[in-house]
Formats: structure tokens, sequence, C-alpha cells
């Protein structure tokens, strides 16, 4: 399996090298998955600020039409936890990719609509991926975008409720409709 540089592109032949060269080359904490920010905007517009967590949602330009309704009165940060791309927990290298596709589609059609909006791959964990993007990118709300109740693992270890309890902001999930 190779393994590819988020930041540089560069390819490994192990993980081990690829940790090595992102704790080196470019001074990363290799603890966890270090975020891929998406067109991030110099100035933060003086306006209220949004964390919306979100994945597989994001290939729902309905769902992302909506998110931009709810927010279109200001700033939005995307995080999109990168997991397997075979549905595990961990993320690899498939994983990898399609989350940062799915963040750049989204942030690309936020960006078309108007909307202030800007984006990071973080950790599997939507929980962990938010609170570290909360580190350097207060919110005033998050907004959750899942899969219908049915699918969603989010959902069914209630993500929302664990986000508006850890962090204490309002919370808004907003469903696909597929």
């Amino acid at each position: 399996m190779v393994h590819t540089c988020p930041r540089c592109e560069l390819r490994f032949l192990t993980a081990a090298e690829l940790t090595e060269h992102l704790r080196v080359d470019h001074h990363l904490d290799t603890d966890g998955f270090e975020r891929f920010q998406y067109k991030p905007l110099e100035q933060r517009p003086a306006t209220k600020r949004y964390l919306v967590v979100g994945n597989e949602t994001l290939m729902d330009d309905t769902l992302v039409e909506r998110m931009r309704e709810q927010a279109q009165d200001g700033h939005i940060h995307l995080v999109v936890p990168a997991t397997s791309g075979d549905g595990g927990a961990a993320a690899d290298d498939k994983g990898l990719g399609l989350a940062t596709f799915r963040m750049r589609h989204a942030i690309d059609k936020l960006l078309e609509a108007g909307v202030h909006a800007e984006g990071e791959v973080g950790v599997s964990d939507p929980i962990r991926a938010a609170a570290r993007a909360l580190e350097h990118e207060p919110a005033d709300a998050i907004i959750v975008l899942t899969l219908p109740h049915d699918r969603s693992k989010w959902l069914h270890v209630d993500v929302p409720k664990a986000l508006e309890h850890r962090f204490g902001l309002p919370v808004t999930v907003l469903t696909a409709s597929h």
C-alpha cells in the first residue's frame, strides 16, 4: 500500500515513513491526523461563526444548500472527519482522499453561493475533530450534517448531544434526504 502525504503529495511505502516525514519535514503532531485546511480566509468576517461537521453527506447538494441557508448570515468552518475508505473507524489513504474531495466540493459550492467558508480534514472521531478545530476556530454554533437515522452511525451514538454537552454550543442537525 502506498501512503501519500496530505501536505506535499510525497508517497511512502510504510505508514511509519509517512509519520516520520510529517513529524520531521512538516513539524506536525503525528499523534493524530493533522488538519489540511482548504481556502483559509486571511481575515474572518465579524459575523456569526458556525462549525459544521460532516463527511458522506457533503456530496448531497440539497444538504449543502440547507447548510448555506442555515448559516447565510455568517462564516462556516467545515470539519470533515477522515474515516477509512471501507467504512471503518481509523483513517486511511482512501478515507483521507474521500474526505478531502468532499470538503473541497462543499467549500466550493458554498463559496459559489457567496458564503464565507473554509474547511479542514480532521481525525476520524467527529468529537475530537470538532475539538481540534475549535482550538483555532471559535464558533457560536455547531451544525452536524448526517445521514438518515437508519443509516447514521453519528446519530446512533448521539454525536450531536455529545458535541452540545462538551462544548456548550447550540447544535443543529441537518439530515440528508437519502
